[in-house]
């Protein structure tokens, strides 16, 4: 049997779900070769000890000896994940899965971007990247992201829809499909009612359809899209991959898919990087209970090369 490619795991926030996860990854056989793990062997020790459980005991063994040696006990999120990025930037060829990271702490030690997507971008030496959530059943990409909905309209550009498109049709051309299927959502209700209820469609989502068609001509570019009818469309395997213009036309139709499988994607880095599609979860933490589904799909689809 070959062996599977190498990927590197961060803790995330060693206060939420993150060292659990880490646990279950261990116990359930998803860690080995020359994976390594950026973590604080003794906040695991004690997560383990207050678990209790066969699985908690199982996945400390699996776990310590593959904790990368450079990582000192009482290692913050934001330091284990300087030293696995600074390994990923050296090691080619090596992916990166990241734990939930508590934004706000992370900042408070050091960490100089608003979360792991800008901070890898930066790393990089890249501005061109997006968040793909990845489902079996549903990819979407998202044109902008952590926007309040009243902004959502002034700060959608034909170049951000673009951007977004571009790297998604990129990710799926690699990976996915031999003619990739996407399709690009309107911003307003029914896709706008003929410009009836907005004129987004026409001013702003249409012409990106009609760069993204010049761009890639072996893919198919669908839109601009009511969301209510194209998303149940991309669901049942009519396309690929779908292009929403904000966060919840987005992600709140692909959660109710994969609320527990999901799995955080950035496309546009040199490397893959993936993360389980949901927080810290601090409210539950050390109780043994965070299901761990969705950052075992993302293990699997970082040794599979992304998308």
């Amino acid at each position: 049997m070959d062996a599977l490619p190498p990927i590197v795991v961060t803790q995330g926030d060693p206060h939420g779900v993150g060292p659990e996860l880490l646990l279950h990854l261990g116990a359930a056989g998803h860690l080995q070769g020359e994976d390594r793990v950026f973590a604080d062997p003794d906040r695991l020790r004690m997560v383990a000890a207050a678990v209790g459980t066969p699985w908690a005991e199982a996945g400390l063994a699996a776990v310590l000896p593959r904790i990368d040696p450079g990582v000192r006990v009482g290692a913050g999120q934001f330091e284990a994940l300087r030293a696995a990025v600074d390994l990923v930037l050296r090691d080619r060829g090596v992916a990166l899965v990241t734990a939930p990271i508590d934004k706000a702490i992370a900042q408070a030690e050091g960490l100089p971007t608003p979360g792991h997507t800008e901070y890898l971008a930066a790393r990089a030496g890249t501005e061109d990247v997006a968040m793909c959530m990845a489902g079996p059943r549903l990819r979407v990409v998202l044109a902008t992201i952590h926007v309040p909905l009243r902004e959502v309209a002034t700060r959608l550009t034909p170049e951000a829809i673009v951007r977004a498109g571009r790297l998604l049709a990129a990710a799926l051309s690699r990976q996915a499909a031999e003619r990739p299927r996407l399709a690009v959502l309107g911003l307003n209700p029914h896709a706008g009612e003929r410009g009836l209820l907005g004129d987004e469609e026409v001013r702003v989502v249409a012409p990106a359809i009609a760069q993204l068609r010049q761009m890639f001509p072996d893919c198919e570019f669908a839109g601009p899209l009511a969301a209510d009818t194209a998303m149940p469309a991309a669901a049942d395997g009519r396309f690929d991959g779908v292009v929403a213009m904000y966060h919840d036309q987005g992600l709140a139709p692909f959660k109710l898919l994969h609320f527990y499988d999901g799995v955080n994607v950035t496309l546009g880095l040199p490397f893959v990087r993936t993360s389980p599609d949901h927080g810290t979860a601090r409210d539950i933490a050390g109780r043994g209970v965070v299901d761990p589904r969705s950052m075992f799909a993302a293990v699997r689809m970082a040794r599979a090369g992304g998308l």
